[in-house]
Parts: C-alpha cells; structure tokens; sequence
C-alpha cells in the first residue's frame, strides 16, 4: 500500500510538472522577453537546494569575483516548499531568464525547458555528476516516465562533461546534439587537485576522528535503490559486519547518499563526502558515480554488489560494470579479504587509465575555462 502511494504521489508530481511547463511558464516568458536582454546578466538557478549547491558554487564566486557581469541567484528545494513559493520562485526565475544572456544550471531544471528561449540567451548545464555510470534521464523509466509530455532537457546550449568518453552517454540520456557536450570538465573538481584543500580536509578529519590517527581509511559511499522520492538503503548490515571483521588499523567510514540521509541516520562522520575523499585509501561503493571524483587521487577502489544482476536488469549501465578498475564482491563473506587485498595492492595503472578515458577534463582549471568563454 506504501509503494502504491508513493507512485500515486510521483505521479500527480509529474502531472502537475507538465502543468506548468506546457501552459503556464512560457506565458509568463514571452510576456517578460519583450523588455530585451540585459547583456553580461548571468542567472544562476537551482530546484534542489536551498543555497548555491556545490556543483556551481566555484563558477558563481568566480564570476562575481572578477566584477564585469550581473549576477543573479536564484535557489530553492522544490521539493519541500509549499506550492504556492514554489509558483513564485518559477514565475520569478522566468522573468530573469526572458532578459539574461546567461543562465547556469547543475541538474534537472524544469524552468528552463519550459519555453522557446530566444538565441541570445545561453543556458549551461554543468550537470551535478561526474562520468557516466548508471544509466538516466531519457534512458531509465524511473528519471522521466513514458507518460510525460514536454522534453526535461530542451534549450540547453553548452553541457559540460567530464571527458569527451563520456559525451555519448549524455547524449543518449538527454537526447541532444553531439555538439552541445563540451569536456570542459566539472567546475566542483578543482579543488581536489589543490594541496591546501587536501591538507585542510586532513586536518579535519583527525580533529573529527582522532582515534583514526595511523589508521587506514575506508569510505563505504553506497548510492540509493528505488526513486528518489521514496529511497532505500541496501547492503548496511553487511558493513556493520566488515567493521567488527577488520583489523584494528583499519577504520570505516560510513557516508550514505544524500537522499538516504534522513531516513537513514547511519553516517558516522559530519565530514561531507567531497572532504572525505582526499583521506580515504580505499572507497567501497557499489553503483555510485562516486568513482569519478575518487579516480581523481589514483587510489583503489571496491565494489561490493550483491544485486547486480537485479540493479543491471532494473536501472542498466553505460559502463561494462565488469571493467571498472576495481574487484567486485557479491558475497558478504569475502568482503574483507578483498578489502585487505586491494589495501595491499598495486591497482594505479587500471585506476590512471579510467581516469584518462571518463574525468580527463577534470584537471584544476575547469572553472578558469568556463568564466573566460563565457567572456566574465
């Protein structure tokens, strides 16, 4: 009965979604565009978050940094504010983006797509994810649904990816042309190849955990199953019993994907993920396009999949699973071991070569690239 609600509730979501993009928002633009563009107006927009989310975060401090453009943010969890500031928010973003030159985005953004935008305007989707691992938007049932009537990715003009490896996978799940994917690289990575970054991240970690001082580190990142209105967490007991299997040089980091946090307060450090990476020695995931910013620091990694043949039939990959540079363990029983192993092993060449093919773009200067073409 639970899961029947819960699709009734995604349902009327979706509906009320096409609602709104279909009659009421492109109103609301043709109306607002007759006042002209405002050059060297750059919108920064989100649906998911509160306050600047961190995957545009670098472009839009840079951008006002270097003082030669008009900034406007606009950010707000669409998901859980109540419909009448969210008709708000819409109408208002609609208005900025009738008159902006530039609009930058870093997830699915109904707004934009809502309307026939004019030339002068480009949109940039930095997306919010690095890589292409489990397959979505156009290409899973459970990102957009057969029924729904109106294209989620229209009007994008630039999409950054990661490496060009990944641009045909993009393409795929969004269904644009080839030419709209750049591998300019994604503006959140610049920080890790910065050594004060790395350092900070360190000391935190030991202030946080000091009894992790000498003590290798592993990170189990899992992602979600089910939709992400309605997440679930697999696979949490196994980990309980690889900790109290390891030995005591080993210390274990539980950090659950964000739309898991609430419903399942597991995590055991208040360090967000992107700050824990640079610690971690060894990463355990299972689907999660974690890999892609981990790769980064040519360190191991292990996949630890027990559903896989039912998550490959369900969502699907991009990826030959079976290639990614790392074991994969279906079995609980063999977990550490193959965590001890790959502690002790040499995976660098298999790790550098993933790196080159899928996070290539992804060298430090993505945000310096992405402010000079857009001329700030």
């Amino acid at each position: 009965m639970k899961l029947l609600s819960s699709d009734l509730k995604i349902k009327i979501r979706q509906y009320v979604k096409m609602a709104l993009q279909n009659v009421l928002l492109p109103v609301v633009y043709n109306i607002a565009k007759h006042q002209g563009i405002e050059r060297g107006l750059v919108v920064f927009a989100d649906a998911h978050n509160q306050k600047v989310p961190s995957s545009m975060a670098p472009l839009a401090r840079e951008i006002k940094r270097r003082g030669h453009m008009h900034v406007i943010e606009i950010y707000d969890d669409y998901q859980n504010i109540p419909f009448t500031r969210l008709l708000r928010r819409m109408l208002y973003f609609m208005k900025c983006y009738a008159r902006a030159e530039y609009v930058v985005i870093c997830d699915n953004f109904l707004p934009v797509s809502s309307c026939r935008k004019r030339r002068e305007t480009t949109v940039i989707q930095l997306w919010h994810g690095c890589g292409a691992f489990k397959k979505f938007g156009y290409d899973t049932e459970g990102d957009i649904p057969a029924f729904y009537k109106g294209n989620v990715y229209r009007n994008y003009d630039i999409v950054t990816v990661s490496a060009p490896g990944c641009a045909p996978h993009f393409q795929s799940a969004m269904r644009l042309p080839g030419n709209v994917f750049r591998p300019y690289g994604v503006c959140r990575t610049d920080k890790f190849f910065r050594a004060s970054y790395q350092n900070a991240c360190r000391r935190r970690f030991l202030e946080a955990h000091p009894q992790a001082e000498g003590k290798q580190i592993v990170l189990w990142a899992p992602t979600f199953r089910g939709n992400p209105a309605d997440p679930r967490l697999e696979q949490y007991e196994d980990i309980k019993k690889l900790c109290a299997q390891l030995p005591e040089h080993i210390f274990v980091i539980i950090k659950v994907h964000p739309h898991l946090a609430k419903k399942y307060p597991y995590d055991n450090s208040s360090l967000s993920t992107d700050q824990l990476l640079p610690v971690t020695d060894l990463l355990i995931t299972d689907y999660s396009s974690i890999i892609f910013e981990y790769c980064i620091y040519r360190k191991p990694m292990l996949f630890y999949a027990p559903d896989i043949g039912e998550y490959d039939a369900g969502r699907g990959f991009y990826l030959d699973y079976r290639s990614l540079p790392g074991a994969i363990v279906t079995r609980q029983e063999q977990l550490a071991g193959e965590v001890l192993r790959a502690l002790d092993g040499n995976h660098a060449a298999d790790v550098e070569a993933f790196y080159h093919r899928y996070m290539s773009g992804c060298d430090g200067h993505v945000v310096k690239r992405l402010a000079d073409m857009m001329g700030a």
